[in-house]
């Protein structure tokens, strides 16, 4: 499976329109292993750690699962008098269309996966294989009519059901070799041979049993696919497309689902080794229908494209002003968002850009905002048109680096090309440099000739504490010159870490006592005039929230007391501070 169409499909529809990829960065992760993309992704905050230990798991079982049947097929296609290649062709689509089905499985969140019909209610997901079933079924029995009943007929019915209709990839192995072993061979070859069904008293044995009810199996098989036959497997193939729009999944799919297509068509036309004209003007047919569907699609997509409007600079600005604290921050960015309206003003009007450069550093403690703002700046770009998308891709150390030599340049230059026309965060950037280690200094390499040669597609911020980037934007000549925009991140203080409180209480209908209020103040005071170079600012306002509430929780389950009020208010026993002691000290009677 392309690793590009992985990508694709990789997130929720949201992080899919907000972090989209353009073709050159879904051609580059064709280049990488399933391993550093499912990686790439994770570190991007894409997908969780459950979502990529499954991911991993279903593509170790199918890799090894597909190797393992590789190595028997040649046997397999001995004995039935298939053709090899198409026998592992037609393997390779069915195993990479179950794969698919897995990975969206994973994927895929459970308030998309449904549809309400008149029928009752619909499992997408399901729906979508089984019209792939319905395709790979229906061209089968084009293929094999009944009148032509031969083993090659009967074993490419059982490839494509074990492929299709088993739940574990060992069953699949299992079901697509069956008995087709070369002990067997010789017994198997009579259904070439017009064989029929032995009556009266004689020895059964499983090859007895397959050789007796293959021609009924057959019969049977043919009769489930025909309503598919009949109706058009186009119209099979329209209803997949149907279905991976609603699901709101990339338009790549589709493509790829007709390719799949043409391989299994491809595969049976040949299985006996010789494709006849009719065979061809099926194949012809079917593919053109498919490819006007796409088309359409195609088209259809563009004209009904959503128009989004244009997000105006001073909304983005009004979301900065509206965060708490950091004046100093907000005078740079937007002395930053005026220089850049000046330079696309000037571009306007034909003038000559000054030369400059928007790659930021940002150094603070860690919660003080740098990734919200930064965001904000991607947002700020993409108004003024200095970048197209302006998305924010988020990194550190282990996206870029790799473990082994010739790891870490595919590495960095995958995670560029998706942050192309918007914003590459990399957070903790002085870790890439570290004494008797030549990996980090490779991605910075790399990076640095990505700076220069997309230098119209890409702004690079780079965080992290004050000293450990400025020892790391001095340690490469390359660095000092394309990084000439400091915005230092001050810690908030304690009324500020307070306001910060206050409104997550705001957002989520909860009120403060007096007391609690007051609590609450002493408490960040105290932490405040406590804090070390590991203040955490924001988190630790994010952290005493989620303990007050969980607080809260325990004594209202304690106390038995469920009315609105009791459930909306957090009481000041709610909080436990170590600044408890001080505001004995102050004189304030709280209880603890």
């Amino acid at each position: 499976m392309p690793g590009g169409l992985l990508a694709s499909i990789m997130g929720d529809p949201q992080s899919r329109r907000t972090q989209s990829l353009d073709n050159a960065a879904l051609v580059s992760f064709n280049k990488l292993p399933m391993p550093d993309i499912v990686s790439h992704f994770q570190n991007s905050g894409i997908i969780s750690n459950e979502q990529v230990s499954e991911l991993l798991a279903a593509d170790n079982q199918y890799v090894t699962s597909f190797k393992e049947l590789c190595r028997r097929i040649p046997e397999v296609a001995q004995v039935t008098g298939c053709d090899k290649k198409s026998v592992e062709q037609l393997a390779r689509a069915l195993f990479s269309a179950k794969l698919m089905a897995e990975y969206l499985e994973i994927l895929t969140p459970p308030q998309l996966s449904y549809e309400k019909t008149a029928r009752g209610t619909v499992d997408l997901l399901e729906s979508l294989f089984d019209s792939f079933r319905e395709i790979a079924g229906g061209a089968w029995s084009v293929f094999f009519p009944r009148t032509e009943f031969s083993l090659i007929t009967d074993a490419s019915a059982q490839f494509w059901m074990a492929c299709l209709y088993s739940s574990r990839t060992e069953e699949m192995v299992n079901g697509f070799v069956g008995l087709f072993l070369t002990a067997h061979r010789d017994r198997l070859q009579t259904l070439n041979r017009g064989y029929v069904q032995q009556s009266g008293m004689h020895l059964r044995d499983a090859i007895t049993e397959y050789l007796d009810n293959s021609k009924e199996k057959i019969s049977k098989l043919h009769d489930a696919v025909a309503d598919s036959v009949k109706e058009g497997l186009d119209r099979s193939f329209a209803e997949m497309v149907r279905v991976i729009n609603k699901l709101e999944l990339p338009p790549l799919l589709i493509f790829y689902y007709q390719f799949l297509t043409h391989e299994v068509c491809q595969a049976f036309a040949n299985m006996d080794g010789d494709l006849s004209s009719k065979e061809n003007r099926f194949i012809q047919y079917l593919l053109r229908q498919i490819s006007v569907i796409c088309e359409d699609y195609d088209a259809t997509s563009a004209s009904q494209s959503r128009a989004v409007a244009e997000e105006k600079l001073e909304q983005v600005l009004q979301e900065l002003d509206e965060l708490v604290g950091i004046a100093t921050v907000k005078d740079k960015v937007k002395e930053t968002a005026n220089f850049a309206r000046i330079q696309q003003l000037r571009i306007a009007q034909g003038l000559r850009p000054i030369p400059t450069s928007y790659h930021s550093v940002y150094t603070g403690n860690p919660g003080t905002g740098k990734t919200t703002v930064a965001r904000l700046m991607g947002r700020i770009y993409k108004s003024l048109g200095v970048l197209k998308k302006g998305h924010l891709i988020e990194c550190d150390r282990s996206a870029l680096v790799g473990e082994y030599v010739g790891q870490t340049a595919p590495r960095t230059n995958a995670v560029v090309d998706s942050a192309l026309d918007g914003i590459l965060f990399i957070d903790e950037a002085y870790s890439l440099v570290k004494e008797h280690e030549d990996y980090g200094q490779e991605a910075i390499e790399t990076l640095l000739k990505r700076m220069e040669d997309d230098r119209d597609r890409l702004i690079v911020i780079v965080a992290g504490y004050p000293e450990e980037m400025d020892r790391f934007i001095h340690s490469n000549p390359g660095l000092q010159s394309r990084f000439n925009r400091f915005i230092e991140f001050p810690d908030y203080t304690p009324q500020e870490l307070c306001r910060i409180f206050a409104l997550m209480c705001r957002k989520n209908g909860l009120t403060l006592t007096p007391a609690s209020k007051e609590k609450v103040l002493h408490h960040f005071a105290y932490l405040h005039k406590e804090r070390g170079e590991n203040f955490g600012n924001a988190r630790l306002a994010r952290n005493c929230f989620e303990a007050v509430i969980n607080a809260q929780a325990s004594r209202l389950a304690a106390s038995g007391t469920f009315d609105a009020r009791a459930l909306t208010v957090l009481e000041a026993q709610d909080l436990k501070t170590p600044a408890q002691d001080s505001l004995e000290e102050y004189g304030v009677e709280i209880a603890a």
